[in-house]
């Protein structure tokens, strides 16, 4: 039993201790926070993938960060760093059926193509009329 106690006093446990979470916005229902993986963003894209009522449609692949001419400032960020942008988009003029759309979003970074997150989320459209 001494020799457990002493063991585990010299080396204390290998599970990585979690990550500082930071705060990325809040609603009404959810509180966002992330935390970084450890990586520079060097390489960074997202694939999103919608299905509509039983019908998919092709996977998109967004390139954020490529290494070179990127568009977005958080681009070749070291790690540590505070990232704090934001990426305006619309839908006006779109006129989305009526139905239930799945989507899931995951975020790809590095050379070895990793995951940062996953999102998988359901919105249920109402209205024909935006």
């Amino acid at each position: 039993m001494f020799l457990l106690m002493l063991l585990s006093t010299l080396f204390p446990s290998t599970l990585p201790e979690p990550g500082k979470q930071y705060w990325v916005c809040n609603s009404s229902d959810v509180s966002l926070w992330y935390t970084y993986c450890g990586r520079d963003m060097k390489n960074l894209y997202f694939n999103l993938y919608v299905s509509f009522n039983t019908m998919n449609f092709p996977m998109r692949k967004q390139v954020i960060c490529q290494g070179s001419d990127d568009d977005y400032s958080f681009c070749r960020a070291l790690k540590g760093e505070t990232v704090n942008t934001s990426v305006p988009f619309s839908f006006r003029g779109i006129l989305f059926s009526k139905g239930k759309y799945r989507c899931v979003v995951e975020a790809i970074a590095g050379n070895t193509e990793e995951m940062l997150f996953c999102l998988n989320f359901t919105i249920i459209h109402y209205s024909a009329s935006n």
